[in-house]
């Protein structure tokens, strides 16, 4: 069964979850406390769409960010045709996705315990196999309202908590990684600095981060000094790739691009 190390923290969300997204002049002038209620807002209406999205995968009527419908043998059978769908998609696409974009073998973190930030509704870090995973994500008490289901995963821990705040003693975790999500965060310098106390002096950083324009999902404008300038402590950390692609996704701005950083 699920095992959560932190109450889920109850929040005020907006409740128009059919708004489109603000333009970057609009959503810079609001307050932080409203920028973030409307940032959150997007990401549970982008997962509640998404979620469809994995029921005509399954029911093989669409192509989903280039992965073929799962054949018979692929398919997961959950209790719901919901259930059976996130799972099976969890396990065809998100598990590959993460060796991939991050370029590591699935033995990499075997007895070590690992931190996933901004783990979203998906365990995906399952695929490293041995490692004792922790999933953090703020938002974790909303996707469970949207019904991902996150009492199938049985060893894995959800963190209901922030990234600027993590709920754990110095020095926990062997090993943090974060794959697209480190620029979803709503203070990139508080978690960068939660991240160096939480993580082993000799630990492994690796991080899969996309640079692009602010939108109001992800509003952190990211490049390679700043990320020099904010994880400069981990000795050793330096970008190790870049490119116009990532497992079921191409770039097609010129000026936006996906890099690979690790120590």
């Amino acid at each position: 069964m699920v095992q959560v190390e932190k109450t889920f923290i109850k929040r005020s969300y907006s409740q128009n979850l059919d708004t489109g997204i603000m333009s970057i002049s609009m959503f810079s002038l609001l307050p932080k406390t409203r920028l973030f209620k409307e940032k959150y807002s997007v990401e549970i209406n982008f997962w509640q769409m998404t979620i469809k999205q994995y029921v005509a995968w399954y029911n093989g009527k669409i192509e989903l960010y280039k992965e073929s419908p799962p054949k018979p043998r692929q398919k997961i059978k959950g209790y719901t045709l919901t259930d059976s769908a996130i799972l099976t998609w969890g396990k065809v696409h998100q598990e590959k996705k993460y060796v991939r974009d991050l370029q590591l073998p699935s033995h990499a973190f075997k007895g070590k315990k690992l931190l996933d930030i901004g783990s979203g509704p998906h365990p995906s870090a399952m695929c490293f196999k041995g490692a004792k995973l922790y999933c953090l994500d703020p938002l974790l008490p909303k996707y469970l309202e949207l019904g991902f289901p996150l009492h199938y995963y049985e060893g894995v821990k959800f963190v209901a908590g922030k990234s600027e705040s993590i709920p754990f003693p110095k020095a926990f975790f062997d090993a943090v990684i974060s794959v697209n999500a480190i620029d979803h965060v709503d203070d990139i310098k508080k978690t960068a600095l939660e991240i160096k106390r939480v993580l082993k002096p000799k630990g492994k950083l690796r991080m899969h981060i996309h640079y692009h324009k602010r939108t109001q999902a992800e509003p952190i404008e990211l490049n390679d000094k700043k990320i020099k300038q904010l994880f400069g402590w981990r000795k050793g950390f330096v970008k190790i790739g870049e490119s116009n692609e990532k497992t079921g996704f191409t770039l097609t701005d010129p000026n936006e691009k996906y890099t690979l950083w690790s120590n």
